[in-house]
């Protein structure tokens, strides 16, 4: 499942960086991106949109004015060059006010807190997603963004990771097991060798010594790690 996220905003550099933080964000997609408040309200009433992005200052309609009259209960971000409406702001109960320039990194931290709140709502029980948080890795020099309900298991090479993907060639990493490690889901990824570790739902079989994962890969469980394998 991806969210779909509108963007509301007067300015075309505002909408490229929005863009681009969405287009890394795995659980993300972009279902439109307006100028004014009106465009977004005739956008909606066309169209679902699971997260609002709105600026606060634009002609025709603002977005605290937007706020008051949508046509349906959205979770909004706020995002603004200004820092003096976040009390009118959180009187409309908006998930995060975040000023601009935005960087990745503030943006994702929103955009978790948004998605945990989309998941209460929906039943008091996060979506699956919700347990697979992102991460980021600096792969070839660039700061990749990764959904860890994407990674298969990772691999120990030398001074090296190697995280083995659902849906892409393997990705070599400069990091420690320990370090990635403690990024992953508790729940959903297991230590099974010093040199191995995997998504428990991968898991196709457990032998005594070896596992076989979904794709047929045959790994080596350590001695020490079997008692994690146990149900």
């Amino acid at each position: 499942m991806k969210y779909k996220c509108l963007i509301v905003d007067d300015e075309a550099p505002a909408h490229k960086v929005l863009q681009s933080h969405i287009n890394k964000t795995d659980l993300l997609e972009i279902a439109g991106d307006v100028y004014d408040g009106k465009e977004a309200i005739d956008f909606m009433r066309s169209n679902k949109v699971d997260l609002l992005f709105l600026d606060i200052d634009m002609p025709k309609l603002s977005g605290l004015e937007l706020l008051q009259c949508m046509p349906y209960p959205v979770p909004v971000i706020l995002t603004t060059a200004y820092s003096n409406f976040g009390f009118e702001a959180y009187q409309h109960d908006v998930v995060d006010y975040l000023l601009k320039p935005i960087s990745y990194p503030r943006f994702l931290k929103s955009i978790n807190k948004a998605i945990r709140l989309m998941g209460a709502e929906q039943g008091g029980k996060p979506e699956e997603e919700t347990a697979f948080p992102d991460i980021e890795l600096k792969y070839d020099g660039i700061l990749k963004i990764i959904n860890t309900r994407r990674i298969l298991f990772i691999e120990a090479v030398g001074n090296y990771i190697r995280i083995h993907l659902e849906d892409e060639k393997p990705m070599l990493v400069t990091q420690t097991m320990k370090y990635i490690g403690s990024l992953l889901p508790r729940d959903h990824f297991t230590r099974v060798h010093k040199s191995y570790i995997v998504k428990r739902e991968a898991i196709a079989e457990i032998r005594k010594t070896e596992i076989t994962l979904s794709n047929k890969v045959v790994l080596p469980i350590g001695r020490k790690y079997s008692v994690l394998l146990e149900p």
